[in-house]
């Protein structure tokens, strides 16, 4: 249950964090905007990095070469793997992180 919970309050972050990286990224983002949002996104860019490594290890196993961020992960796993992880990978990356990113192509 605690597990359920962490992942809700982390997707809660982690959706404003993906709409501000992508605003960003367009140079929608004012000076102030920039100063006030960029320990946002280094927060949970170092705790994706991190969850990538230590929890998705024991679950997923290995993450694959040149993968250092969960959403790097899902998307390997979406294009290319036909099993289990590319399932997941493409419920997640489909139903919730593409609905979240304005771009709709997170993964």
């Amino acid at each position: 249950m605690n597990i359920l919970l962490f992942a809700l309050f982390f997707y809660w972050g982690f959706a404003p964090a993906i709409y501000v990286y992508r605003l960003w990224l367009k140079d929608s983002l004012n000076i102030w905007n920039k100063v006030l949002f960029a320990p946002l996104l280094i927060g949970f860019y170092c705790l994706d990095v991190f969850l990538n490594w230590t929890l998705l290890v024991f679950i997923m196993g290995v993450p694959p070469n040149n993968c250092a961020t969960i959403s790097e992960r899902l998307a390997t796993y979406h294009e290319g793997d036909k099993g289990w992880r590319g399932s997941v990978a493409t419920f997640v990356c489909e139903k919730l992180l593409n609905t979240i990113d304005p771009s709709q192509q997170h993964c």
